[in-house]
């Protein structure tokens, strides 16, 4: 059984995220914000202490102790919380043969070796041992006295609301996905008629009318990626500043002490992040969909002209889906650690303005800057790592797809030998393949 994971919303949420997953394990469902208000959470962040009193206040019994490796693998009770990085809280549910799985709210389900946990945890040496700090947490009758605080379902039903007054654009451009559709649909069957009947039968005006109907087509599907663009710019903004709008509202009727435990960057980097909302909702997702619609409609020509090609591809395309789902998880995981980063250094850029003569007074320049300067090196770290990763994605798919192409090339190659296929066929399959790559 998976262990039930959160993962924390702003950068100083770990604590009551923590506490969420271990609550959860236990089968009991208490929401974020009611277990912030419990930590008495600030912008610092949370305490060991108000850690502890918070897991009191909701039916644990605790025991917060600085111990070494051995103790935490042998005598603890896990799930447990254990300080990570000194900087951070991460849970610890399974240790065995070495390895530790813990549950960070920042970066997700992990799994370490014990070489790799022990120099993020244990920063303390007693008894010539090294040791780290960990909070025991076992369940009492009162844990499940307390009621469920299930946390608010939002979603996209709650974005969808935002789209509504633009129904009928939004059908527009379903009008221009179908007619685009189309148009791809007929461009292969014209490139086959000019092989098969324009120059098999040296009919030369049979060959002009069929180049002039296919620049007509893609006059028109320019035409309608043209009109598509200035749609989707038209929605986009128009929502992008509607939830934007509606973001700030919602903020400012918010009580004072609610900005007491924000960081001015984490609200900065979420007003930043409806951007990409509104990039996927408008942009991103019609791309999926245009691009699963034309998925569709060149395998069932490819079923027309082949069997065995349209088996090709579609083997091909559900291995390339698959590749490229493997490493979701790990760009997921590296995005949060980028936001809660690029949080971070605008938190430390606004809190450097903002308390330059208090640098200057105590004369912190050094560290404020090497603070910083920090900062960026772990971005700099995290964007080699999201580099790498998609380039081994990029590089995985790029192969299975080339080498999709080339056996399809062969079968239709060979079918065209053995009398099987046309050669005006074997083009169109290629016009296809050339599509699919674009």
């Amino acid at each position: 059984m998976l262990f039930p994971f959160v993962k924390q919303y702003d950068a100083m949420d770990c604590g009551p995220a923590c506490l969420k997953m271990i609550a959860g394990y236990y089968k009991k469902n208490f929401s974020l914000d009611f277990l912030r208000k419990r930590c008495f959470i600030t912008r610092e962040g949370v305490s060991f202490l108000g850690l502890s009193e918070a897991a009191d206040s909701i039916g644990f019994k605790t025991l917060g102790a600085k111990i070494p490796f051995d103790l935490l693998e042998g005598k603890v009770t896990l799930p447990c919380i254990v300080h990570w990085q000194q900087k951070h809280f991460i849970v610890v549910y399974r240790i065995k043969k070495g390895k530790v799985w813990v549950a960070d709210p920042a970066s997700g389900l992990v799994k370490y070796t014990r070489q790799t946990f022990e120099k993020g945890w244990a920063h303390s040496v007693t008894d010539g041992k090294k040791t780290g700090l960990v909070l025991v947490m076992e369940p009492t009758p009162k844990l499940y006295e307390e009621d469920d605080q299930p946390e608010k379902k939002g979603g996209f039903r709650f974005l969808l609301e935002y789209f509504r007054p633009y129904k009928k654009y939004i059908g527009q451009l379903l009008i221009g996905l179908f007619v685009g559709s189309l148009i791809q649909l007929i461009i292969p069957f014209l490139t086959r008629s000019v092989i098969d009947i324009g120059i098999n039968n040296n009919d030369i005006g049979f060959i002009y009318l069929i180049l002039f109907a296919q620049l007509s087509l893609v006059l028109g599907r320019m035409s309608v990626e043209f009109v598509r663009g200035w749609i989707l710019l038209h929605i986009g903004s128009r929502v992008n500043v509607a939830i934007v709008s509606g973001f700030l509202h919602k903020m400012m009727s918010l009580p004072v002490a609610f900005f007491d435990t924000k960081l001015t960057g984490d609200i900065l980097q979420r007003v930043e992040d409806n951007n990409r909302i509104e990039e996927f909702l408008t942009s991103a997702s019609l791309s999926i969909l245009f691009s699963f619609v034309n998925l569709l409609v060149f395998g069932i020509v490819l079923a027309l002209f082949s069997w065995k090609i349209f088996l090709i591809f579609l083997g091909g395309t559900i291995l390339y889906i698959t590749w490229v789902s493997l490493f979701m998880k790990s760009r997921e995981r590296l995005d949060n650690q980028r936001f809660r980063e690029m949080s971070a250094a605008i938190s430390k850029l606004i809190h450097i303005i903002n308390g330059m003569q208090e640098i200057k007074l105590t004369q912190s320049e050094l560290s404020k800057r090497w603070d910083w300067e920090n900062n960026q090196a772990t971005l700099f770290g995290l964007k080699v790592k999201s580099l790498g990763l998609i380039q081994y994605q990029s590089a995985g798919a790029t192969l299975i797809n080339e080498m999709m192409n080339i056996l399809i090339t062969v079968v239709s190659a060979t079918a065209v030998l053995k009398g099987d296929m046309t050669l005006g066929m074997m083009l169109a399959v290629q016009f296809i393949i050339g599509q699919m790559n674009v």
